[in-house]
Order: C-alpha cells, then structure tokens, then sequence
C-alpha cells in the first residue's frame, strides 16, 4: 500500500473551506476558520454529511461520522484530518 499524500495544513482548511463554500452557497473566503458550522453558516445535517463524505474521498479517509460531527468550525475539523492523516500514516509506516 502506498503511503498517503501529505498535506499541509494550508492545503487542508482551503479544501475544507472550499467545501463548505459549496455547500452553503458561498465564496471561500467569506467562511472564517472560526465560525460555527451551524449557527453560523448554516450548515444542516445533510450538508455536514456532504462535506464529510467529500473530506474523507478527498484525503482518501474514513472518518467515522460521529468523529466527524464533532468539528464545529473550519479549525477543528483541519485538526481532526490531520489527526486522521497521521493515523493512516502511522498504520503504514
């Protein structure tokens, strides 16, 4: 099994923004890295399980939707794919 890409942090809050963008009808930077999926931007569950699904083929993850519904803004869910990024790293070293 190959490893997987690296990505920099950067590289990963501008897709998860992307995303959100898309799925909010938004510009990419009109989503701050703070402000609540929710609350915040509108974001309804079947939109969080958009993005989910487009984060994980994206970064070739499999981020359990639990885990996932637990990032609230563009911050939290670049650690959470990081985090997962250095699992699967791991797990193929």
């Amino acid at each position: 099994m190959s490893p997987a890409p690296a990505f920099t942090s950067e590289q990963i809050r501008t897709e998860i923004k992307k995303l959100i963008a898309r799925v909010t009808e938004r510009e990419p930077d009109e989503v701050a890295d703070d402000a609540h999926y929710m609350e915040e931007l509108g974001v309804d569950s079947l939109m969080a399980m958009e993005v989910m699904l487009a984060v994980d083929k994206k970064f070739k993850l499999d981020i359990p939707e639990e885990e996932f519904n637990t990032a609230t803004n563009v911050n939290e869910s670049v650690k959470l794919v990081e985090h997962w990024l250095a699992q699967g790293a791991a797990a193929n070293a």
